[in-house]
């Protein structure tokens, strides 16, 4: 009897509850009201007056629609309390309101503040609760004019989306009210309307109870974002429809299912009225000779009835995301003259998903789905997405072999559904629950009507679509009875799907159709579809809706993935973290640094400028807004003395107010509460000294000292001194920014509660100095800035373009850029999931076998394009062929017939095979590859190298300070402490700055500054506030900077024509006890070519991995023209390659770069024979590969930038360029579970 009571309370238009809402002013922190006055849920219906002009679907001239979206007038407010009284009556004044486009979210058209989140929510209240003082509020109206012909009809006013709770009112009389970001909302405002002129008002808080379900990873925007529109219809009209397929046993032949409810809101009891069915196929041919159709009865007032057809169809084409057909549904209601009252004509799928076997079925074929997650996010519109740009990113899926999206987390808009519908895309259609700062309301009765209703809005709207396979309860919800609800009537709802799954942490619950996991290795998900981890009894099908979270350069390891994918039927297959890069377009906003540095900060979020104690004031609101500075090497102020001082007018905040920091494990000055002050500092020890604040603190400005001598710490308020203490030692230097407003290493991730800090800063100053506080007090502001390492007076400020922002430490998934952009990533997606497997029986002959991985292609739809090219970058044969039949799932062999005498055995000959389209598609052009494969045919046999050139023999000389290796036309210059190359000169022409110096550390990647999955690393040679991961344990360890020290010099001949040197190095971090033993042993021929046999020994602790085993070079700007033979042209790491081609490519140093969100390693090249470096008149260097194939990497920026950059805007060009070339290089792996054993590099 509960789930009764609940099933009503949904399905009504909630006048159950509607009484106490009208008394209750806060029903938006009452989870018990979500939605009044609204239409009972149903498929997006917009009716035409004639099945002709059904059939057009020529939106903007349909009389039966009026879009509001527009320019609306626009008020924003922070708290509904300072909403204008009766602003909604229709006689208010707005002329002093601005003016605002929806859809949009405010935050992006520069109203509040826009707030990235993870896990935490960006309030710290409880649920239902809202703060007293804070709930942005936006007041929107505009004027509309009512279509003269809609007097008899009813109107509807519809929106799409709308965050986070509405009221709406018509002419001063309320309409309605909801909550739900992401769920359409209805109202039927007939007796609202007035003939002609009409006013909307809508009032929309940022937070309500529903907050709490809609706390997705992603940034939290506010607003009408989703489109906004009145439609009419007549008096007696289509209420709903459901339209599904279901086949016979051979999937030849259908059944139409239909469902059609007619509502009738004439006033009176209608006689019978007709309902028309047609079906329309691809070439605007009827299928059946005449409509189907059906009468209703007899419908009572203010109700509605259902009619339902079964109707066979013979042989219809199949939709599926491999071949997308569709047809149109023509559905008209009649009355009971004959008269057309209202036309639909949708379009629709013969598609029917089954579970059987432990595997997902479409139309009687097992499935497997290369998946992606993808938010609607749009870089400068937020979650109001343009429909070009939905379009764009659905159309890039299908380009490389994406086929399924799951729309985390929340219902996509309506139009994205279309998309997939015309493009042939799989969806998972995902409500909008998630709840994961608080996960125990799906535990919680009083929450699970909210629950249901969020996820019945999206089944209702979304069951016609044929691309929607199955459906998701939400995401990080629990596991509670809420869930379990909303998936048993939405099984009611929908019985044509095989049901539900969800996306939650716990690998399976009882009552999901299809279970996880999510972020397993592939050692695990290989034991479960085994049957080793669940029981004899669970076939359940496995789909990994979140895996190889991809976060900046990553995405290693798909390969191992879909390897088991393609051989176990119970693994469906998965969906990457995620589609998109979560980066807003952002200004760089700079202010100036007066000190002798220059080190001119950023303004981060929407801080505002206040009148301060001296011009003008940094005024933070606590709303994510701060101010960074780069890492600048002078700022890492690790010796023993350090003075900051500031003026602050603090205000009241709920949580501690931090003022200036950098990281919370070297120092710091925040407040910690409501009454003390507390200045940090980490040296030997982790000391930090508390002073009490004085009574006048909040509201009045005072100054505050913070030194640190070497022996005492001192605090000083207002220049009184408020504390002091014992301490000595060096400061730790921590990987961490110096932030003012906020503390780079606690508030970062995107799981920070509520509010930074509230405040205002003045004349911010920062000495790598003790000073006394005579000199503070005394000093000048200009000697005092000279004296300084950073000076801010918040003065002048300015722009420097733009950047990706990702806000308070959001996440950098995304496998394309958020201007839609690809990132290197795409290419293994398209590749490890290809749908053809291509491989070499015969080498000599090309006999080829095909395994056709497609469902509903057979391999002859393709064109079948393959090539002999050679090592010298030269084609010997190309030829473009049909493809050989070869259908669904089956396997064939051809032989290409060519004869590899042909090109003999002094170069290396690829094959390469590739399967293309024939013709354009919508969605790609001819020629468009779908998959390839390459085979290396013939290896070169490599000759001698002729030693025997009449070239006098190399020499060389050592003295105190250098090896100087000399030849005809060349000069080597080698440091005798540290073995550097300090001197490459041929033909006096200088080709490097320094070189052969041997390093394993790379600029961090997104992965290594990622806590999540950082465990492991936590766990030996770690170091608060040194990093998260590999990266700490290497700074730990002295890896970072290490020193080299030259320990064995031997130099001699060989056989009278080249010399030789042994050198043994050690390099290592002086003082610490662990290091590297290098023997190096060069000959150095008489062209100046150098032959290096390279040895290394690790010595002392050690850690877990090495993210490189190389060496680095730094060369004059000029030699930035690059060429080399191995995979490319893109980026590649040893565990995310095969997605490129092996041949011999060209670039420069400025196209190497990749501008990940987060400045980190890239541009890696794998399985290289060798390399080319030159300048642009030709001159230059090769480094060839002798033994192992080599990796390499040329970058603009040195490594260390690329390691203290946080944001692409710090990075400036140095003046030489840095090129690596590593024996080894450890795979970028992914965040959740990091790099794959077999692509790490080890020690040893």
């Amino acid at each position: 009897m509960k789930l009764l009571n609940l099933l009503l309370q949904t399905l009504l238009p909630l006048s159950l509850v509607s009484g106490m809402a009208s008394a209750q002013t806060d029903e938006w922190q009452n989870p018990a009201i979500f939605q009044r006055n609204q239409t009972q849920p149903h498929a997006k219906i917009i009716p035409y007056d004639s099945v002709d002009k059904a059939l057009e679907n020529n939106l903007p001239d349909n009389p039966n629609f009026l879009s509001l979206d527009g320019i609306w007038k626009f008020l924003f407010v922070d708290h509904p309390g300072f909403v204008p009284e009766g602003f909604f009556q229709p006689k208010y004044n707005t002329k002093d309101w601005n003016n605002i486009q929806v859809p949009s979210n405010w935050e992006t058209e520069g109203f509040g503040h826009p707030k990235f989140r993870n896990i935490a929510m960006t309030i710290a209240t409880k649920p239902p609760h809202l703060p007293n003082d804070y709930n942005p509020t936006g007041c929107y109206k505009r004027i509309f004019q009512l279509p003269s012909n809609w007097k008899s009809r009813e109107v509807f006013l519809r929106f799409e989306g709308v965050k986070s709770a509405s009221l709406v009112w018509i002419n001063g009389k309320e309409a309605g009210y909801n909550e739900g970001g992401f769920e359409p909302a209805e109202y039927n405002i007939t007796q609202l309307l007035n003939p002609g002129k009409n006013e909307i008002a809508v009032q929309v808080m940022r937070y309500s109870d529903g907050s709490f379900l809609e706390n997705q990873d992603m940034w939290r925007l506010s607003g009408i974002f989703r489109s906004v529109a009145l439609i009419a219809k007549p008096r007696v009209h289509l209420q709903d429809y459901y339209a599904y397929t279901t086949f016979d046993s051979n999937y030849q032949n259908a059944i139409l299912n239909l469902e059609v409810s007619v509502e009738n809101n004439s006033g009176l009891e209608t006689g019978n009225h007709t309902l028309e069915i047609d079906l329309i196929d691809q070439n605007a041919k009827r299928v059946w000779e005449k409509p189907v159709s059906e009468t209703t009865g007899v419908i009572e007032n203010k109700s509605h009835q259902k009619v339902t057809f079964r109707i066979p169809v013979t042989e219809p084409l199949k939709w599926s995301s491999e071949k997308p057909n569709r047809y149109i549904l023509s559905i008209t209601l009649k009355d009971s003259r004959g008269k057309v009252l209202e036309s639909i004509a949708p379009k629709i799928g013969f598609r029917q998903t089954e579970i059987k076997e432990g595997a997902v079925w479409v139309n009687g074929r097992m499935v497997k789905l290369n998946g992606v997650n993808s938010h609607m996010h749009h870089p400068v519109k937020g979650q109001a997405v343009p429909l070009k740009t939905l379009r764009k990113d659905l159309e890039l899926m299908k380009k490389f072999n994406i086929n399924l999206v799951r729309t985390s987390h929340y219902p996509a808009s309506p139009e994205y559904l279309d998309l997939a519908d015309e493009i042939g895309i799989y969806v998972i259609s995902e409500a909008g629950t998630e709840c994961h700062d608080n996960e125990y309301l799906s535990e919680m009765p009083e929450w699970a009507a909210l629950f249901i209703d969020r996820g019945i809005k999206m089944i209702y709207r979304d069951r016609n679509h044929p691309s929607v396979i199955f459906w998701s309860a939400g995401n990080e919800a629990g596991e509670g009875k809420n869930l379990q609800l909303l998936m048993e009537e939405g099984r009611k709802i929908d019985p044509s799907r095989p049901g539900f799954m969800y996306g939650g942490n716990t690998f399976h619950i009882p009552f999901e159709d299809i279970v996880g996991p999510r972020y397993w290795r592939p050692l695990e998900i290989k034991n479960l579809a085994e049957g080793k981890v669940t029981g004899p009894d669970d076939h359940r099908p496995s789909f990994q809706d979140e895996y190889l979270a991809a976060t900046g350069n990553g995405l290693g390891g798909l390969d191992e993935y879909w390897e088991l994918i393609w051989k176990y039927p119970r693994l469906t297959g998965g969906a990457i973290w995620d589609w998109i890069s979560p980066g807003m377009t952002n200004k760089v906003i700079l202010t100036k640094d007066d000190s002798p540095l220059k080190n001119n900060p950023a303004i981060m979020g929407r801080p505002s400028f206040i009148e301060g104690k001296s011009g003008k004031a940094i005024h933070f609101s606590g709303h994510d807004d701060w101010v960074e500075f780069y890492r600048h090497p002078d700022l890492d102020l690790a010796g023993d003395q350090l003075t900051v001082e500031f003026w602050v007018k603090p205000e009241r905040n709920e949580q501690p107010n931090t003022f200036i920091t950098k990281g919370i494990h070297q120092w710091g000055i925040i407040q910690p509460d409501q009454d003390r002050l507390e200045f940090y500092l980490q040296t030997v020890n982790n000391d930090n000294l508390i002073a009490n604040i004085p009574q006048n603190w909040y509201g009045e400005w005072h100054h505050i000292s913070a030194i640190y001598n070497g022996e005492r710490m001192m605090l000083y308020i207002d220049f009184e001194k408020a504390g002091e203490k014992a301490a000595s030692g060096n400061i730790r230097n921590g990987a961490y920014p110096i932030c003012l407003g906020r503390n780079a290493e606690l508030h970062d991730q995107g799981e920070f509660r509520g509010r930074l800090s509230a405040c205002a800063l003045d004349e911010v100053r920062i000495y790598d100095k003790a000073l006394t506080i005579e000199e503070i007090r005394n000093q000048t502001p200009e000697k005092a800035s000279q004296m300084s390492r950073a000076t801010l007076r918040f003065e002048d400020t300015w722009n420097e373009g733009q950047f990706f922002g990702t806000g308070l430490g959001g996440r950098t998934y995304g496998i394309i850029w958020p201007d839609r952009t690809i990132q290197p990533e795409i290419y293994q997606i398209k590749k490890s999931a290809q749908p053809v497997l291509i491989e070499l029986l015969d080498e000599n002959s090309g006999s080829l076998k095909f395994t056709n991985r497609h469902n509903f292609t057979d391999l002859k739809e393709f064109n079948l394009h393959w090539t002999i090219t050679d090592s010298r970058n030269d084609t010997l044969i190309s030829d473009v062929i049909t493809g050989p039949e070869c259908l669904p799932g089956e396997s064939m062999t051809m032989n290409l017939g060519y004869d590899r005498t042909f090109w003999g055995t002094d170069k290396d000959v690829w094959l390469t095979v590739s399967f293309i389209l024939k013709e354009s598609s919508g969605w790609a052009d001819k020629g468009h590859e779908i998959a390839w494969e390459q085979f290396l045919v013939t290896k070169a046999e490599k000759p001698l190298t002729n030693l025997e050139k009449m070239m006098t023999p190399p020499t060389i000389d050592i003295n105190d300070k250098a090896i100087i290796i000399r030849g005809e036309q060349f000069t080597y210059t080698i440091d005798m402490q540290s073995g550097t190359f300090t001197s490459m000169k041929v033909r006096d022409r200088e080709l490097i700055r320094s070189g052969f110096d041997f390093s394993v550390w790379r600029a961090p990647l997104a992965n290594d500054m990622d806590p999540w999955g950082s465990s492991e690393f936590t766990k030996s040679h770690f170091t608060p506030g040194l990093g998260r991961s590999i990266e700490n344990q290497l700074r730990t360890l002295g890896m970072e900077y290490p020193d080299r020290q030259v320990s064995e010099i031997v130099a001699g001949d060989l056989n009278n024509r080249n010399a030789s040197l042994k050198m043994v190095i050690f390099t290592g971090k002086n003082g610490m006890n662990s290091g590297f033993e290098e023997i190096r042993s060069y000959i150095f021929h008489p062209d100046g070519t150098i032959d290096l046999t390279h040895k290394i020994i690790p010595h002392g602790e050690m850690p877990l991995l090495l993210p490189r085993k190389g060496l680095f070079f730094t060369l004059p700007d000029e030699y930035d023209q690059i060429e080399w033979y191995g995979r490319g042209p893109f980026e590649t790491y040893p565990d995310r390659k095969t997605g490129a081609k092996t041949g011999i490519w060209k670039s420069e140093a400025t196209s190497e770069y990749v501008p990940y969100l987060i400045p980190q390693d890239h541009g890696n090249k794998t399985d290289v024979r060798w390399l080319s470096v030159r300048n642009r008149e030709g001159q230059g260097f090769v480094v060839e590969a002798t033994g192992d194939l080599l990796n390499f990497s040329l970058h603009q920026y040195d490594t260390d930038q690329l390691t203290r950059a946080v944001y692409p805007f710090q990075l400036a060009r140095p003046g030489f360029l840095t090129l690596n070339i590593d024996y080894e290089i450890s795979g970028v792996g992914e965040t959740a579970r990091r790099t794959l054993t077999k692509y790490r590099v080890f020690p040893s």
